[in-house]
Parts: structure tokens; C-alpha cells; sequence
């Protein structure tokens, strides 16, 4: 080829990627827009101030958020500095936006282009709208795999995300597998301290009547969210089958997090792990997908057609709740859509023997 012609092959190439990144950011308006028409509704930050600002508010005036708050005690005492605050929800809005790059910087994505995509996400779109724990918690499990070989910051960041949120406890499945036990061991100790030390400050007030409430939520919620319980009942077979298919396909998954960390497949084994924390949810929210950005980006570090997926969803969903059957269905289908198609030839692997044991030669390491 010549000099010329490799010249004018260049140019085009970067004209292409030019005018698609120009794209890319005219899309990202529309869910800014959104942002907009939230805020004139009364709906931005809606969990934030229907939930955690209330709870905050409560911990401020000396008093217990228990039993009206369903969460552990973290995420409330953490909003205490925002009910001090005017303004707290537009604060917390562009913290959650800045979670996106912040997770995707951390999973070491250095494609700028994903970063746009990622905030297409009608899921991630929905996180920061709702203004939910999701969104930190992808920030917790981004620092818990990019210092999984530092015990104390591994186990700090996961710990941290389980105090959080429950859901998040497939990390220790994770880091056990993959020959970290004592990090895994870490993660439910720092757990354990931060939500019974905080627990202890009020008292251990709706501590007994916690795992009541989660059932209260689960019975009364359950059907409205993307799991199998709500399509079961769509489809009008019984509860119970749903709940039974739910377990056998977080068992199947929680089986691939162990036999690939067992492999030494380190991202394989955390890509799957992050899916187990969707599929074992009590309740799968539209925001519960925007967890799916860490197999994505562990697995597709480059723009791929998978990041689209999520973004293509603007035309079927409705939003938070799953809507009409068909739209659980198609929902669901391109969560799956992604997670095989992050799974398939991933661009990145990960060996833990690689990693953490140097090679002998002769004796000398």
C-alpha cells in the first residue's frame, strides 16, 4: 500500500470515529433531558428523598429510621451530611453520574466512547434518576476487582458494598473461588463491623425484624421487578415456579463464579459473580442491569456492539417497574443478550496464577 493511500486510509479512519463520537454525545442528551423532565415532575432522586433523606433526617433528630426503613443502617448514615444540606438531591444526582466514569476508570476502560454509551444505559440512566445504592455499588465492586490482590483494600471495598447492600455478597464467592479465602473472609468481617457498629448507635433498632421486613418486600414487590417470579406470573403459573427458577439459575451461576476461579479465569469468574448479585436480588429493579457494566467492561474494555444492548432498551421499557409482559420479557432477554455477549471471546483475561505466583525456572523465581 502506499504512503499515500495509507495516509488517506488513516484520515478516513479518523474522520469515521469523529463523526461516530459525535454521535454519541448528541445521544447523551436524551437522557440528560430526561434528567430535566424528571426534576419537573417531582421524580429526580425519588428513592433518595422518599427513602434515605427521611432516614437521615431521623438519625439527625437522635431518633431510630427503624421499622419504616428497609435497609441496612450504612447507606442512612451516610445521607446524614445531605440532610444538613439544601439542595441535597441535585447534589447526590451528579455524585451518582460521576459513580459511571469513576467505575469505568477503575475496571481500567480506557475507551473514551464507552464512557459515553455507559451513560445511554437506560438502567444507569434509571439508577441515577431514582438515585439508589446501585450505582455506588458498582463503584465498590469496580475498587474490590481492581485491588483484588491487596487483602485490605479488596476487602474494605467489598465489605463496604455488602454493609451497603445484601446483594452484593457475591464478591466473597468471588474472591474465595479464586484462591483469595482470607480476603473473602476480610470482606464479611468489614461487613459485619460497620453494619452492627452503626446498628449498635441506634440501639440494634429493627435489627430482629429486619429479615421480616425483607420478605414483607420481597411478597409485596416481587412481581413488579424483571425476575422470574414476574414472568411465571405472566405467563399464570404458580408463584412457587418462578422462585424455583430464580434459585436453579442463581445456583448455575454461582457454579460458574467458582469452576472459573477454580481455572484460574480471574475475569471470568468476577464477571459472573457481578451477574450473581443481579440474578440473587430479592427484587430486580430496571436500575439492578446497570450492574451489568462490570462484566461489559472487564470482559469488552472497547467499544463493542454489547455496550448498545442497554442503550436500545429506551424504546421497550417503561421504566422502573417491568410494565407489560412483554417488556419483562424483552428486558430480560437483553440483560442475557449481554451477558453472553461479554462472556463470548473476551477481549481481557485474567489468570490468578499469573498474576500472584512468579514462574521458577531452575529453582530461582
Amino acid at each position: 500500500m502506499s504512503d499515500v493511500a495509507l495516509v488517506t486510509r488513516r484520515s478516513r479512519r479518523r474522520t469515521s470515529t469523529w463523526l461516530a463520537g459525535a454521535a454519541l454525545v448528541a445521544l447523551a442528551f436524551v437522557p440528560a433531558e430526561r434528567l430535566l423532565s424528571a426534576y419537573d415532575h417531582g421524580l429526580l432522586a425519588y428513592d433518595f428523598r422518599q427513602t434515605f433523606l427521611p432516614a437521615a433526617e431521623a438519625l439527625v433528630d437522635g431518633n431510630s429510621p427503624y421499622p419504616e426503613y428497609g435497609y441496612p443502617p450504612l447507606v442512612a448514615f451516610l445521607s446524614v451530611p445531605f440532610a444538613l444540606v439544601p439542595g441535597a438531591e441535585f447534589i447526590v444526582t451528579g455524585l451518582l453520574i460521576a459513580c459511571v466514569p469513576l467505575s469505568l476508570w477503575l475496571f481500567s476502560v480506557r475507551d473514551w466512547r464507552c464512557y459515553v454509551v455507559a451513560l445511554l444505559w437506560i438502567s444507569v440512566f434509571n439508577a441515577v434518576q431514582t438515585a439508589n445504592v446501585t450505582l455506588p455499588l458498582l463503584v465498590c465492586a469496580a475498587a474490590c476487582w481492581r485491588w483484588r490482590d491487596r487483602r485490605f483494600a479488596a476487602s474494605a471495598a467489598g465489605g463496604l458494598a455488602v454493609a451497603a447492600k445484601l446483594l452484593a455478597w457475591p464478591l466473597a464467592v468471588w474472591l474465595a473461588a479464586t484462591g483469595r479465602a482470607r480476603t473473602a473472609v476480610g470482606l464479611f468481617l468489614v461487613a459485619l463491623a460497620v453494619t452492627f457498629g452503626l446498628w449498635a448507635t441506634i440501639g440494634f433498632s429493627g435489627l430482629v425484624s429486619y429479615p421480616d421486613s425483607l420478605e414483607r418486600l420481597q411478597g409485596a414487590q416481587g412481581d413488579r421487578g424483571y425476575t422470574f417470579q414476574a414472568l411465571v406470573s405472566d405467563l399464570g403459573l404458580a408463584e412457587g415456579v418462578g422462585m424455583a427458577l430464580g434459585l436453579v439459575v442463581l445456583a448455575a451461576v454461582l457454579t460458574a463464579v467458582v469452576v472459573h476461579g477454580r481455572r484460574g479465569d480471574d475475569t471470568r469468574s468476577f464477571a459472573w459473580a457481578m451477574v450473581a448479585t443481579v440474578v440473587g436480588s430479592p427484587v430486580i429493579w430496571l436500575h439492578s442491569f446497570a450492574l451489568l457494566l462490570a462484566p461489559v467492561a472487564v470482559l469488552k474494555p472497547r467499544l463493542t456492539w454489547v455496550w448498545f444492548v442497554p442503550a436500545l432498551l429506551w424504546f421497550v421499557s417503561p421504566g422502573t417497574g417491568n410494565g407489560a409482559p412483554w417488556q419483562t420479557a424483552v428486558t430480560v432477554l437483553a440483560a442475557a443478550a449481554v451477558v453472553v455477549g461479554a462472556l463470548a471471546r473476551p477481549e481481557r483475561t485474567s489468570r490468578v496464577s499469573q498474576l500472584r505466583r512468579p514462574t521458577a525456572t531452575n529453582g530461582v523465581a
